[in-house]
């Protein structure tokens, strides 16, 4: 399954991949509409347009970087996206608004005018079509004033044009949706071929590989932003003796149960569970601190065993699993690899302690001669 936040961020992503040089065009497309209508408009009316055509072409860049900021852990959501629609929205409104001088102009300064619009709404469209919402918000930003200075002027251009306008704004936006749907296409077939190369075949869960490389991505943000980060793996309790007593099909519809419920158990887009090898399974929580990972922990150990999969060779009668846990705020002397092993040394202790239970990496119990030190 395509996670959408993913799906949303790398649509974010795409949208501002040259947002300093988009500035550059915005900027251009102001200068040469300004450089016309120095001519014929009052100091005041230009200054005053010219300032609110570069502030909202600067806000937009802004708000950009802004959006750019919040997707190195992948969890943009689509909600998100308002910002950018209002943004781009003020964006065109602020060259559209030049259609409104069109009484103090000039009939071939208004063509220009004309023309101009038409070629910023066309340039605009193979990057805003990433997200068609923040494309149809610039684009009625730069065609409602146009059609509504041409439904009150009696010269020319006037009602006759609002057609060509219509059918110009129809065209774009046309165009501008089926560019998104062929990028669509394009990142839902990527990230089918990740899914399928980073998919455990038997659980659906992601395997070893797709969780190795989102532990390192995950630790380097939290490195970077000084947020905890939880880890806990898991083993399914004497799964070896049921393999042996009922069969290694019966073993490959358990770890399905198992890995099912293990992935009901967590709310949140970020959080990955992986197979991590045989019977054992490995839950990685980022911005999680232990109170609340433990909290997903329990909540997965009462999952499995709320299945009630008999094990007659269990000394609990039925299938259950031991989890081992750590939680930490990332640093520099530490390695991202070292969640596995310190939380490894807790369910060790799990499993020495009775089985079916959560344990919490403890340095004193774990790593006695190294909390001495």
């Amino acid at each position: 399954m395509i996670d959408p936040h993913r799906l949303s961020t790398q649509l974010i992503r795409h949208l501002y991949r040259h947002s300093t040089r988009d500035l550059a065009v915005h900027c251009a497309h102001t200068g040469l509409i300004a450089a016309y209508l120095w001519f014929e408009l009052p100091l005041s009316i230009w200054g005053a347009w010219l300032a609110i055509a570069l502030l909202a072409g600067f806000w937009h860049w802004y708000r950009s970087t802004q959006a750019l900021r919040h997707i190195p852990d992948d969890t943009i959501k689509g909600d998100t996206i308002v910002p950018d629609i209002v943004a781009a929205g003020i964006a065109g409104l602020s060259l559209g608004v030049s259609a409104l001088l069109f009484p103090l102009l000039s009939l071939d300064t208004r063509l220009f005018v004309f023309m101009m619009l038409s070629a910023v709404a066309a340039a605009a469209m193979p990057r805003l079509s990433t997200l068609p919402s923040v494309y149809a918000a610039f684009l009625f930003g730069i065609l409602l004033p146009l059609i509504g200075i041409l439904i009150v002027m009696d010269n020319e251009p006037g009602l006759s044009s609002i057609p060509a306008v219509l059918i110009l704004g129809g065209s774009l936006f046309y165009s501008a949706y089926r560019l998104h749907s062929d990028l669509m296409d394009g990142l839902l077939s990527r990230f089918g071929l990740e899914n399928e190369a980073g998919q455990d075949k038997l659980t659906g869960l992601a395997n070893r590989r797709r969780f190795d490389f989102v532990l390192q991505q995950e630790w380097a943000h939290a490195l970077r932003y000084g947020t905890p980060i939880s880890l806990i793996i898991m083993d399914i309790d004497f799964f070896k003796k049921f393999n042996d007593h009922y069969g290694h099909q019966e073993g490959d519809d358990c770890l399905e149960q198992v890995a099912g419920a293990l992935a009901e158990s967590v709310k949140r887009a970020i959080d990955l569970v992986a197979r991590y090898g045989g019977e054992e399974f490995v839950v990685l929580l980022s911005k999680t601190a232990r109170d609340d990972a433990y909290a997903v922990g329990e909540r997965m150990r009462q999952a499995v065993e709320d299945l009630e999969i008999a094990h007659e060779q269990s000394t609990l009668g039925h299938v259950t699993i031991s989890l081992g846990g750590f939680t930490t705020f990332a640093r520099e002397d530490m390695k991202a690899e070292d969640l596995v092993k310190l939380a490894d040394k807790a369910l060790y202790r799990s499993k020495e302690s009775g089985r079916n239970r959560v344990t919490w990496y403890d340095p004193k119990l774990d790593d006695p001669e190294t909390a001495e030190l």
